[in-house]
This record gives structure tokens, C-alpha cells and sequence, in this order.
């Protein structure tokens, strides 16, 4: 769990960073990864309540993990 959490979160944090103004790109690149839908989840969410809310979604959505 803590691999995949530190993994989402550095793919959250590169969407708004490295790929800003190229989120076409970042969708492109990663959207075969195995947490693409819950690093997309987790963009409805403020930056700030990013480190509570991305442990409950990988424990909701990333069952198959």
C-alpha cells in the first residue's frame, strides 16, 4: 500500500507540475498505468487535502492492486 500511495502521489503531483499546460500529454502517457483512475479521482480534490484523501481512494478503487 505505502509503494502505490508514494507512486500516486508523485503522479499527482507531476500532473500539476512537470505537465502544467500539457495535461493532454499526461493523460497520453500514463493512462495505461495501474493507478491512472485513482490519481484522475483524486484531481476533484484540493492539492492540500491530497495527503488524506488519496489513502482512502487507493483503499476504495484500488482493490485489484
Amino acid at each position: 500500500m505505502e509503494k502505490h500511495l508514494k507512486e500516486a502521489l508523485r503522479l499527482r503531483f507531476m500532473y500539476y507540475n512537470t505537465y502544467e499546460n500539457k495535461e493532454k500529454i499526461w493523460h497520453e502517457k500514463y493512462k495505461g498505468h495501474d493507478l491512472y483512475s485513482i490519481v484522475v479521482k483524486s484531481l476533484e480534490y484540493d492539492f492540500k487535502d491530497i495527503g488524506l484523501m488519496m489513502p482512502k481512494l487507493l483503499e476504495e478503487f484500488g482493490k485489484g492492486l
